[in-house]
């Protein structure tokens, strides 16, 4: 666990382990600025920007002295953990991510159902009439091949990176991360340096508008003390390709 007070937190983890529940949570238990990698990466249409222009915005992303960033992209992971000063890593079993993902799915059909736009569920940078949802049968199969592709691609960036990997194999050890890292946190100045609040910052509005449910910190007792989740390398993982996402 660490000692430090972190400003600056990468969160990773397969579609459906709760990264970005996590993430909402964490700023609101640090008042960390909050970034969500989708956000920034996609263009309307879901087209893609090329790797120079990507590892640009990543730059601009990680420039700041205090910010959470919400998501994986394998390719630019070393930029991202170089300037962490933590990395939370929500390893949770393939399955249990697939559960999670099929009953966002179902949620999201109800909430349309009930008047909610597609558009709604769209990362920002997508146009009003952009599909809403990326093929579900395409997330659980990224969810079930996380540990043997994108990890296993992130991996040497991780096991170089000098912040504590901070790997949480279930929802009690990430909700116990979660109440240390928010115990530690200190407030922000008051007024912000110029330049220093980076952009694509997800808002408190933007939250529902995402289909994000509005999470809460989980409340500690006064006398306890957070125990450690291991902050350990990656586990070997099968053979296969990274990928973005």
């Amino acid at each position: 666990m660490t000692r430090t007070v972190a400003r600056r937190i990468v969160v990773l983890g397969s579609p459906g382990s709760g990264k970005s529940t996590f993430s909402h949570a964490l700023a609101d238990g640090t008042g960390l600025p909050l970034i969500h990698l989708d956000d920034a990466y996609w263009r309307p249409g879901w087209r893609r920007p090329s790797t120079p222009e990507w590892e640009r915005t990543v730059e601009r992303l990680t420039a700041g002295p205090y910010w959470i960033i919400d998501g994986n992209f394998a390719g630019t992971v070393r930029q991202r953990v170089e300037r962490a000063d933590a990395v939370v890593l929500l390893d949770r079993h393939p399955w249990l991510c697939a559960v999670a993902l099929v009953r966002r799915s179902l949620r999201l059909r109800r909430d349309t159902l009930r008047g909610r736009q597609p558009g709604d569920y769209l990362p920002a940078g997508l146009a009003a009439d952009d599909p809403p949802v990326r093929s579900l049968t395409a997330l659980v199969r990224k969810a079930a091949g996380f540990r043997g592709r994108e990890l296993r691609a992130m991996h040497p960036a991780l096991a170089a990176c000098a912040a504590p990997v901070l790997r949480c194999r279930s929802r009690r050890s990430a909700e116990r991360l979660l109440r240390h890292l928010s115990a530690r946190a200190r407030p922000l100045p008051a007024a912000a340096p110029a330049g220093s609040r980076p952009p694509f910052v997800c808002t408190c509005a933007q939250r529902r508008h995402h289909g994000h449910p509005v999470p809460t910190v989980p409340s500690a007792a006064p006398s306890a003390v957070p125990r450690a989740s291991r902050p350990a390398r990656p586990d070997r993982t099968r053979r296969g390709a990274p990928e973005h996402g």
